[in-house]
């Protein structure tokens, strides 16, 4: 330990030589625990904080706020009115970026958004317990039964889009629809030879895409899946086919994930539309 400090004590002469002692600005440099507090404090703000701070938020500019920010709470960590303050800002960045944009979206459609100073005054009273306006019983039943019309609103909608869509590709001349309502299209044949069964194993490449020609899901190298395994349209279509061939799907919700979607990216009663070639039957 005395050799540390021996070379710790040498550190800070030479620093405090280069610095005249005083340092500049509210910075002292007198002795050791100077020197080191310093140096310390720095390496922290550099190696630890600096480049973790958002981008987007955090500029040349804005870095002086942060600043600010920082020193009042370290002059006065136990400051509840401020770390609480602290807490609430930061809550109302997140509730206004994430909560309120996807709630918004969900319940209304992309573009549109609640009356935000009714949101915000009913965030408020639910914080505060101010019940005047509405209580929260009644503010809870509310919400869930307009979100529910809301939401089967929007699923109207979106069964009407796919259903005509549907209708129209379903009168295409070199279009084939199935007695269970699949559309497909050939693209191309292969071999022409057996054709797996509704259990078969088989390796497929395929792209799926929405009405509007959004891609959610695709496979460019092939992958092995088992025909009981997945959506009714797959299992009826891929037995129409023998190695090689490629077809065009349209498949109907009532053979795709049906009234209740799957996830968050394919809604209820979506038509689904499908490249699929067959590589290989198991």
């Amino acid at each position: 330990m005395k050799r540390l400090n021996v070379l710790v004590a040498g550190m800070a002469i030479a620093v405090l030589a280069s610095c005249g002692g005083t340092g500049t600005g509210k910075v002292k440099m007198n002795d050791v625990k100077d020197t080191i507090s310093y140096a310390i404090g720095m390496g922290r703000a550099v190696r630890v904080y600096r480049d973790q701070l958002p981008g987007d938020i955090i500029d040349s500019v804005t870095i002086k706020s942060f600043v600010k920010g920082f020193m009042e709470a370290a002059s006065n960590p136990e400051d509840n009115a401020k770390l609480a303050y602290a807490l609430g800002f930061e809550i109302g960045c997140q509730e206004m970026s994430q909560a309120y944009v996807g709630l918004s979206e969900n319940l209304f459609g992309a573009g549109e958004e609640f009356n935000k100073s009714n949101y915000l005054a009913g965030f408020s009273d639910g914080i505060l317990g101010q019940w005047d306006v509405m209580g929260f019983e009644e503010a809870d039943e509310t919400a869930s039964r307009l979100y529910e019309v809301l939401l089967q609103k929007q699923f109207d909608k979106v069964r009407e889009e796919n259903t005509a869509f549907y209708e129209a590709q379903a009168k295409e001349n070199d279009v084939v629809k199935t007695a269970s309502g699949l559309l497909y299209k050939v693209i191309k044949l292969g071999d022409g030879g057996p054709k797996p069964t509704a259990t078969s194993d088989v390796r497929v490449k395929y792209r799926g895409e929405f009405i509007d020609g959004k891609v959610f899901d695709e496979s460019t190298t092939p992958i092995q899946l088992n025909l009981g395994g997945v959506i009714k349209g797959w299992t009826e279509g891929l037995q129409l086919m023998s190695v090689g061939d490629k077809y065009k799907f349209i498949i109907p919700y009532n053979l795709g994930y049906g009234e209740n979607g799957y996830g968050t990216d394919i809604k209820p009663y979506s038509t689904l539309i499908f490249e699929v070639e067959l590589v290989e039957i198991m």
